[in-house]
């Protein structure tokens, strides 16, 4: 990992321990409950898209996710799925997630998030003059909830956010640390066990504008028991190309070029334990 990932993997860490350590003993004879709670999933997705871009290149792929939780609300966790070698170069064909932070009930349906998360890609990286780029990165969130309804912000904390670091117009290499993703999701119970899903967001790319985009996503989620099972259809508008010059465009070992963003389907089946 960067050294930038490194740091807000280890901040969440020590963190969680320091103020876990701290409140153990009050959290466990307030309510009678343990002080910590561990869940997680597996899930099988007919294609990984992050923020509306297919990092599958639109093929199926298994995920995973176990998180522990204290009772002050300070959490971490792990999660895991396969991304295409395209998107990747270089590496395992995976992605590693690590993340934690604080979470607070603040009444009345109101709720807060707060954190941060380190994105590794075991192996991966690009070479452009002899510079070796890596796609490891991290970003710090904040979430702010009103019952089905909430509003979030993330900002870069590494110096390349996603492998972006250089200009594809004049190939100079470019810090991305400050990039910013503001969105909007809204998940209303329609029926017992039926939920909408709803979210709209903006990729604002500081330093390489033209790797900016909206995403918007529209789709129904239900639960049985521990199951779940999702359907939705995704539209981004990230440039593929610009002037020739490729954007969100991944390409296979072959040099063949596929356009990542567009409008996609994705449907999901879940597993909680």
């Amino acid at each position: 990992m960067t050294n930038s990932v490194k740091q807000a993997a280890a901040w969440a860490l020590v963190s969680l321990s320091m103020v876990s350590a701290a409140q153990a003993q009050d959290a466990a004879a307030s309510a009678g409950n343990p002080p910590w709670t561990v869940t997680g999933n597996a899930s099988l997705v007919s294609q990984y898209l992050f923020r509306g871009i297919t990092l599958t290149q639109g093929k199926p792929t298994v995920q995973a996710a176990v998180e522990t939780a204290h009772a002050s609300g300070f959490y971490a966790g792990l999660w895991g799925s396969g991304v295409s070698h395209a998107a990747y170069n270089n590496g395992s064909g995976s992605e590693i997630d690590l993340y934690g932070g604080w979470r607070k009930d603040l009444g009345n349906g109101y709720g807060l998030d707060t954190g941060v998360y380190a994105y590794w890609y075991p192996g991966a990286y690009y070479s452009v003059d002899n510079r070796r780029i890596k796609y490891d990165s991290g970003e710090a969130k904040l979430v702010l909830s009103k019952d089905a309804f909430n509003v979030a912000g993330w900002v870069a904390v590494s110096k390349h956010f996603a492998g972006l670091a250089i200009n594809p117009n004049t190939g100079e290499e470019q810090s991305t640390r400050g990039t910013m993703y503001f969105e909007v999701n809204w998940n209303p119970e329609l029926a017992p066990g039926w939920n909408l899903n709803l979210h709209a967001g903006r990729q604002n790319v500081r330093h390489l504008g033209d790797y900016s985009f909206t995403d918007v996503r529209a789709g129904l989620t239900y639960t049985l028991e521990s199951w779940q099972f999702s359907l939705a259809a995704s539209r981004n508008n990230a440039k593929a190309e610009k002037s020739g010059v490729p954007l969100w465009t991944f390409f296979d070992a072959d040099g063949r070029g596929e356009k990542v963003a567009g409008t996609r389907w994705v449907a999901s089946v879940s597993k909680g334990f």
